[in-house]
């Protein structure tokens, strides 16, 4: 009898000692388990802010030209009235700082050979993108190109989205390089009035719109 006890007790020892180390290995286990997801979702949260970051910079940041310009992209109404009022040019037209290219494919579709010129390499791709799915890549162009150093003597039609800054330094550019048949569209910020006499303008809110040629005599 005594002996049974003593067995039992054994027994009864050995289990609790083993219920012990797997419920000790049990507890360990779990805790590297939260430890490692934890990690994962770390990892994938900075992942998905890097990725963020990598995709939207170039949208968001400043494009180095000649003078630092943001990326403002066009208002749909803007582009409405600049083809309208670009209705009847013919010829090759150019977007002097194209962004996501809104202005060159709206040209395209408007029957224009269009291209567009941008310092921000990541804008030209995406803009390359947008025009295929547009189906106008066959009448579409985008250089990763800096104005300054683009002759734009072979262009009928050339659009400018510039700042302030720029605005009489280009105006001698385009004086230089343009002729009597040129014509040219400047949204926001009008060309240097000592250099270039306006043609017309039309008023869209924060956006208006100056239109020039070059006088013939």
């Amino acid at each position: 009898s005594q002996r049974r006890v003593r067995d039992t007790n054994y027994i009864t020892n050995n289990l609790r000692s083993e219920m012990s180390v797997t419920s000790e290995a049990t507890l360990q286990s779990d805790a590297a388990s939260r430890k490692r997801r934890k990690l994962w979702l770390g990892a994938g949260f900075v992942g998905c802010i890097a990725g963020s970051i990598a995709f939207a910079g170039p949208f968001l940041s400043p494009v180095l030209r000649k003078h630092c310009l943001p990326y403002l992209p066009a208002t749909e109404n803007t582009v409405k009235l600049l083809l309208s009022e670009l209705k009847g040019a013919r010829g090759p037209l150019i977007d002097l700082g194209s962004g996501d290219g809104r202005v060159v494919i709206a040209a395209a579709k408007q029957g224009f050979t269009a291209h567009g010129i941008e310092l921000n390499i990541w804008l030209v791709l995406y803009s390359r993108f947008r025009s295929l799915l547009s189906g106008t890549s066959s009448r579409t162009k985008f250089y990763r190109a800096n104005l300054w150093k683009t002759n734009l003597s072979q262009y009928n039609t050339i659009i400018v989205f510039g700042g302030e800054g720029m605005m009489s330094d280009l105006s001698v550019k385009l004086k230089q390089e343009t002729t009597p048949q040129t014509d040219i569209v400047s949204c926001r910020f009008p060309l240097d009035p000592q250099i270039w006499d306006t043609h017309s303008m039309i008023e869209d809110g924060h956006n208006p719109l100056w239109r020039y040629k070059q006088n013939s005599d």
